[in-house]
């Protein structure tokens, strides 16, 4: 945003925080607020090279970023929506729509199969007094006890 004062001296301001920024600065954002967004982006961008072609509700869903932000990043041109053709796969476990074929389960099951599996090790971990109880010993005869 670009603003005049009293003495005709343009004065811009970061888009998100209001505060005021240098006028010839690349971007519209001052240097807190553009890490942010940029810390963001890069989340994006490593859940994308993980599944390419995740829509933006899925990123949404896996990452936590808001649909309507990755949405901003598609309109500044960072990102380019591409065409999802798999947008009716359900979830093997409860059957219900998934927005891509990357994942073969909802987020939620898959934390439920997650929780079932760290309850599996635990109980296949043998608890500690079995271990004490199940010592073996090896008795020795000597020769000149007989």
């Amino acid at each position: 945003m670009i603003r005049r004062n009293h003495a005709s001296i343009i004065v811009r301001t970061c888009k998100k925080c209001k505060t005021a920024i240098d006028e010839r600065s690349l971007h519209d954002y001052c240097p807190d607020c553009y890490r942010i967004i940029d810390e963001v982006f890069e989340k994006i961008r490593a859940y994308l090279k993980e599944y390419p072609g995740g829509t933006a509700f899925e990123i949404e869903l896996e990452t936590g970023i808001p649909y309507h932000v990755v949405n901003n990043f598609v309109r500044d041109g960072r990102l380019v929506e591409i065409e999802n053709s798999f947008i009716n796969i359900e979830c093997k476990r409860c059957g219900c729509l998934l927005l891509s074929a990357n994942h073969k389960y909802c987020p939620r099951c898959r934390d439920e199969i997650q929780k079932e599996m760290e309850l599996a090790k635990e109980q296949l971990q043998p608890s500690p007094t079995i271990k004490e109880k199940a010592k073996m010993h090896l008795q020795v005869v000597r020769k000149d006890r007989k």
